[in-house]
């Protein structure tokens, strides 16, 4: 009996970590025009979350489509940031060109692959983004659970490096054009809003705000 327990629960694991996340199509055109915004922190007390120290870099808001999303669970970064957002805006958050691309992620990277896109790397990589999300409260956290690839969302918090008991040390990205080690923005989520969706069951675009 003792082992059917045990087999029912790594089942429902199994099952939460490979579930597809529920995908909306938006209809076509830009829903983010602007650039992040971000503000270099000249000094900023770092604190404590679970066990590490946050040391905010910047402070960041944007305002993007979520292109794909990974949750983690057994990674040495999963104790504090349990989801990361591939985030796109400008040309990068029109579904007509998001369309024609295929996003990975994989071990905290993305990647991405189009045969018909006629946008260049560069411009790629400058509106798009790698974002590793970490909830400051509960309330956040339900509201990155209840986002959808393809939303649009409002989010604000701060970048942040973080260092951990044992010497481990994950350092954010401060610029939109880099790539390789570091190029991933590390967000301490301090507000986060979806801004439109798709009613899966009206099958309509939704304003929230």
């Amino acid at each position: 009996m003792k082992i059917l327990i045990v087999i029912a629960i790594l089942a429902y694991f199994a099952w939460s970590y490979f579930k597809p996340a529920e995908v909306v199509h938006l209809k076509p055109g830009v829903e983010a025009y602007s650039e992040p915004t971000q503000y270099t922190v000249a000094y900023a007390e770092p604190f404590t979350y679970k066990e590490h120290i946050l040391t905010p870099v910047a402070e960041f808001e944007i305002q993007a489509k979520v292109l794909r999303q990974e949750p983690y669970y057994l990674d040495r970064a999963s104790e504090i940031s349990p989801v990361d957002f591939v985030l796109g805006w400008r040309s990068m958050s029109d579904q007509e060109i998001v369309d024609q691309f295929e996003f990975r992620q994989n071990l905290r990277w993305y990647s991405w692959h189009s045969e018909t896109a006629r946008m260049r790397n560069y411009e790629i990589i400058g509106q798009t983004a790698n974002t590793h999300l970490i909830p400051a409260n509960d309330e956040v956290r339900e509201s990155i659970k209840q986002v959808k690839t393809g939303d649009i969302i409002h989010l604000v918090g701060k970048l942040v490096n973080v260092q951990g008991k044992d010497g481990w040390f994950w350092k954010t990205s401060i610029s939109r054009h880099d790539k390789g080690d570091y190029s991933s923005e590390i967000i301490w989520v301090q507000d986060l809003d979806i801004v439109k969706t798709l009613d899966l069951d009206k099958l309509e675009e939704t304003d929230t705000l």
